[in-house]
């Protein structure tokens, strides 16, 4: 069919329409879905999905609605997809609508996605007045509000910069005595300290250290094993 036509205060129920144009004046009950290039009337259409280029109704109820362009005077649906717009002059129920620019007056909607949201006053408007209030509304915040440029205006803000790493701090320096300073200011001499100690040890033995000139083997004891005695040399 091409053309479908529900006359005013006639009630029409179909389990599923497709056609090319739909003109309700009446009432319209589609158990499942509605597919159609424009869809037209004054009347009223429930549908369970509606599916069309151009939908201009005053009151349309449907699970999901799917179309180019959608005017209406009120609208109720769980999902909304409106490429280009979608324009309600009386009341717009929704939990998601995803449209191109939005023009309603009262709402109650969940989530928009949508390049333009227009709120109209509450006003008494016929579908033609509508959508020439949103025209104008829709041009005269293009010539009164600059659109952003990316940077925020207005704002106070300072650019984050990277802190510097703390310095670790220094272990609380320890009084040291001379002695100590002088040993980590030269390097130790073990052969000195070995002889030092040997002195010392001889000293508190009771024993008392004698230079010999020559050399240690010139000087050195030799041990006799005959006798077993130790033949020191002659000083």
């Amino acid at each position: 069919m091409k053309t479908v036509y529900i006359p005013k205060g006639k009630t029409v129920h179909y389990e599923s329409l497709v056609t090319d144009h739909l003109v309700v004046k009446g009432c319209l009950d589609v158990t499942y879905g509605i597919k159609a290039k424009t869809i037209s009337g004054s009347g009223v259409t429930r549908a369970g999905s509606v599916e069309a280029d151009s939908i201009r109704m005053d009151s349309l109820e449907a699970a999901t609605i799917i179309c180019k362009r959608l005017i209406a005077k009120r609208v109720q649906a769980p999902e909304v997809f409106a490429s280009e717009s979608a324009v309600v002059s009386c009341f717009l129920s929704a939990a998601y609508v995803e449209t191109g620019r939005l023009t309603a007056a009262v709402s109650e909607i969940d989530v928009v996605k949508a390049d333009e949201v227009v709120n109209l006053a509450k006003k008494k408007r016929t579908l033609f007045g509508t959508l020439l209030a949103s025209a104008l509304r829709s041009f005269w915040t293009a010539l009164t509000v600059p659109r952003p440029d990316g940077e925020i205006m207005d704002a106070e803000y300072a650019p984050v910069t990277e802190a510097e790493p703390a310095a670790p701090e220094a272990p609380d320096a320890q009084p040291q005595s001379a002695a100590e300073a002088e040993q980590k200011a030269e390097p130790v001499d073990e052969e000195l300290n070995r002889f030092v100690n040997m002195f010392k040890l001889a000293r508190e033995g009771g024993f008392t250290l004698k230079i010999v000139p020559g050399t240690p083997e010139e000087n050195a004891p030799i041990f006799d094993f005959e006798t077993e005695t130790i033949q020191r040399p002659a000083a």
